[in-house]
């Protein structure tokens, strides 16, 4: 399937208390808890809804759109 991440979650583990906000509201089951921190489990299956990263009590998740890399040729 090829389904490379489109977002990347960028996750301040200081100022995460491993509240559960986040990986509760995720629709997609993209993050969940590790060592009582969160982390992006699954960053493929991202919709970029961003729900995580509004409602985080501590601001410790940013929501990134990667962008893609791709060769610009020119017709000639």
């Amino acid at each position: 399937m090829g389904n490379s991440p489109k977002y990347e979650h960028v996750i301040q583990e200081r100022w995460c208390k491993g509240c559960n906000v986040c990986v509760a509201l995720c629709p997609k089951n993209v993050l969940s808890l590790s060592n009582g921190k969160a982390i992006a489990e699954r960053p493929a299956d991202c919709i970029g809804c961003l729900l995580c990263e509004m409602r985080c009590p501590d601001f410790a998740i940013e929501v990134q759109g990667k962008t893609e890399k791709t060769n610009n040729v020119e017709a000639g």
